[in-house]
């Protein structure tokens, strides 16, 4: 399929750094716009804040009016400058290996060049915004694409049921969520549900006092939000900087008074670690002084046996979550980079979503941590904690318009692939000699009861 073309797109971007999502519409052409070096596409763009997404193109064939809709996924990537240092500066998605929807060879692979969609950063917004479109002539050869007009941020309102059946068949999940959704009204028996949350935070350590602090308001502020998305009451309790220790996180445990239909999520961000004992999960360092020499058994608590005692509750949903190193103790936590994202839209995500992962009939446990054993947890203080926001994008990403029939299965494999990628641009020491600075090798643990 040749593209010596011109090109209308609609771009929907989906961010999720602002709890919410980013739509663009722009237009932009490839090629002369002479007769035969012409033809009009109109696409559609989704992109998830963990780099993944997809890509939708309409167009009618230059043989036959007969319509057709090609989807692709989406990848992000950086690019390297001549001495292989990655140019933050820069960013872009590429669509490839497209596949047909609707029209002739439907349910097949699509002879179509890729698209890359770039974004440069704005330091004074500190965000990406749009800046060129490129894809590959007929010889493999770059080529650069014009941008027609203003790049339009859209809304909920923009999102009409003729636009989205330009892209979409009514049995696929964005267009039911859009328009075939009836959002239930809460049983009586959910209406009593709480959500408890205890955030442990490690927010006065010299080193990395403010990545841990940074977590702790961002956590806060989503499940405020969220709990009121799902129209429950929230309580949060704390445990922070000189009040860490061991009884006082077990105490604070005691205190959530959890029934069955209630929602407990227990926090740490801080300084972890492991030992060479039967625990794949890590150790909390609990000590509010960390002069003091660790002592096996004081100061500190294994995951698995904090989530033993969450998990005995009669509540619904029981989260466990930490973000920490799971490696030697004299090992502190990495120095991760700190990457823009494009200004957010004001577009919701399905309610539906939300109470089929938060309020589902069927008990469920989970513990997740941040690293596997003989890892550590990199993070920095404008984001917090990697593994902390790939844990809410992955949330945003399966809670949107876009997905149905969500699993926390989903969200933890999510969690797992995208902490690695994001990590993966950072410098950590490595686990065979922390001597050696390498790209950082973070892969989240997790199990579901």
């Amino acid at each position: 399929m040749k593209l010596r073309s011109r090109l209308i797109a609609i771009f929907i971007l989906f961010f999720s750094t602002a709890n919410a999502q980013s739509f663009y519409e722009m237009f932009f052409h490839f090629g002369s716009g002479a007769k035969g070096d012409y033809q009009e596409y109109s696409s559609f763009y989704l992109l998830n804040d963990d780099g993944t997404g997809m890509m939708r193109i309409s167009y009618k064939g230059s043989e036959t009016e007969k319509g057709f809709i090609l989807d692709c996924e989406l990848t992000q990537g950086f690019p390297k400058g001549k001495n292989g240092v990655v140019n933050y500066d820069q960013t872009y998605f590429t669509g490839k290996n497209f596949f047909v929807i609707e029209g002739d060879g439907k349910d097949t692979t699509a002879d179509f060049p890729p698209i890359s969609f770039w974004f440069k950063y704005d330091k004074e917004k500190d965000v990406y915004v749009p800046w060129k479109v490129t894809t590959k002539d007929q010889n493999n050869k770059p080529m650069l694409g014009v941008i027609d007009g203003d790049i339009r941020l859209l809304e909920d309102k923009d999102l009409t049921r003729e636009l989205v059946l330009t892209y979409f068949t009514k049995d696929e999940e964005i267009y039911k969520n859009l328009f075939q959704t009836n959002i239930r009204s809460l049983p009586p028996d959910l209406k009593s549900s709480k959500m408890y949350l205890l955030t442990v935070i490690d927010n006065e350590d010299e080193s990395i006092g403010g990545d841990c602090e940074t977590d702790r308001k961002k956590q806060q502020s989503y499940f405020t939000k969220l709990a009121g998305k799902l129209e429950i009451p929230i309580e949060i309790k704390e445990v922070l900087g000189k009040e860490l220790g061991r009884d006082n996180v077990l105490k604070k445990i005691d205190e959530i008074k959890a029934t069955k239909n209630d929602i407990v999520i227990f926090y740490y961000s801080g300084h972890g670690y492991s030992r060479e004992d039967n625990h794949l999960f890590p150790y909390l360092d609990l000590r509010p002084d960390k002069d003091i020499p660790i002592k096996k058994g004081e100061g500190e608590l294994n995951m698995e046996e904090i989530y033993d005692i969450v998990k005995a509750k009669p509540s619904r949903l029981n989260l466990v979550i930490s973000d920490c190193c799971n490696w030697h103790p004299s090992v502190s936590n990495a120095r991760s980079s700190n990457i823009a994202n494009t200004r957010p839209s004001p577009v919701g995500l399905s309610v539906e979503n939300m109470r089929s992962l938060f309020m589902n009939p069927n008990r469920l446990s989970i513990l997740m941590t941040a690293a596997a054993k003989g890892q550590v947890s990199a993070g920095n203080s404008a984001d917090g904690g990697i593994f902390t926001t790939q844990f809410r994008d992955a949330l945003q990403k399966f809670m949107s318009i876009t997905y149905q029939n969500v699993s926390w299965q989903q969200i933890t494999e999510n969690v797992q692939l995208q902490t690695a990628t994001t990590a993966g641009y950072s410098d950590c020491p490595q686990p065979e000699n922390a001597a050696v600075i390498k790209p950082c090798r973070q892969t989240p643990m997790f199990k579901i009861n």
